[in-house]
């Protein structure tokens, strides 16, 4: 990707639905380039717009970060953590850990469960695991807590919307049997409530030039003017308060190493921070956050 690529890509993460015209207001190109830009870096597969619905909308409110450590090659430990339908996300990674995942269940008696199949898969020899206390900030599914109510026909656009993040209007009424303004106001009102996000995954290929770095951050105090800091910056494209070795879990991305060092150098200098690990991530092995909960279609 070029920079206009990139510069797409970024405005598609933070809201996936918008339009040709709005991207090329945005960058100062044409609609017809936009458009063309756009549906190149969609085609590719390069750039991926998915509606990712909140997970406590569908019965996985319960999250964690797993861990694993790997005797020999991690590989193939890791496609076998991503055959199951509980982890949106599995990534080799340097560091102490081969492999790291998120899960995501129903309860933490589910989450307990996950990690112990976890633990005794073939290649395994231990397990670090910290629970989500609170998810902070995510570019690619909503956070916060959500008080909304979805119906069948709720569910029915969410499904479309997680096969199709930029599906028109007329097709979501097509699939629903509600008019193209209703499917708007459906669509509107889901996003406003926070049960879903609609935004881009840019997957990384040859020559890539985001670097993805996650972090485990130790706090010296209150958590509040740490996480507000961090929200702040643009290279952090995750943060959740956790509960386990460490205080916060971050993940950043930027379009250089240099750029990535020193968001990292930003952050070990916050005051309030006084322990930081990180880890690079390697191979994205999955990332499918819109592929679980809702059941057909999904």
């Amino acid at each position: 990707m070029d920079d206009v690529d990139e510069a797409i890509a970024e405005l598609l993460q933070r809201n996936g639905r918008l339009t040709h015209a709005q991207i090329g207001d945005a960058l100062g190109l044409s609609r017809s380039t936009a458009a063309a830009r756009t549906q190149r870096l969609l085609e590719s597969g390069q750039v991926e717009v998915r509606g990712v619905v909140h997970p406590a909308v569908v019965g996985r409110g319960s999250l964690a970060y797993i861990g694993l450590m790997v005797r020999g090659a991690a590989a193939t430990v890791a496609a076998r953590v991503a055959e199951r339908s509980d982890t949106p996300l599995v990534s080799l990674t340097t560091g102490r850990h081969a492999i790291v995942a998120e899960v995501r269940a129903g309860s933490p008696l589910e989450i307990d469960r996950a990690v112990g199949e976890l633990r005794a898969l073939d290649g395994v020899h231990g397990v670090d695991t910290l629970s989500y206390v609170e998810l902070v900030r995510d570019v690619i599914g909503p956070v916060g807590e959500v008080h909304y109510d979805v119906d069948e026909t709720d569910l029915a656009l969410l499904r479309g919307l997680q096969q199709d993040g930029r599906a028109s209007y007329v097709d979501l009424a097509a699939l629903v049997g509600l008019s193209a303004a209703g499917a708007r106001r459906r669509v509107l009102r889901l996003l406003d409530e926070q049960v879903l996000r609609v935004g881009a995954v840019v997957r990384a290929g040859e020559g890539d030039r985001h670097p993805a770095m996650g972090l485990g951050l130790r706090l010296g105090g209150d958590h509040r003017d740490v996480i507000t800091a961090l929200g702040a910056m643009p290279a952090v494209t995750f943060v959740a308060r956790t509960m386990g070795r460490f205080d916060v879990l971050v993940t950043m991305r930027a379009s250089t190493t240099a750029s990535l060092v020193a968001s990292l150098e930003a952050v070990r200098a916050l005051d309030g921070v006084y322990d930081v690990d990180s880890w690079t991530h390697l191979s994205i092995v999955k990332e499918s956050y819109a592929a679980a909960g809702l059941g057909a279609g999904s």
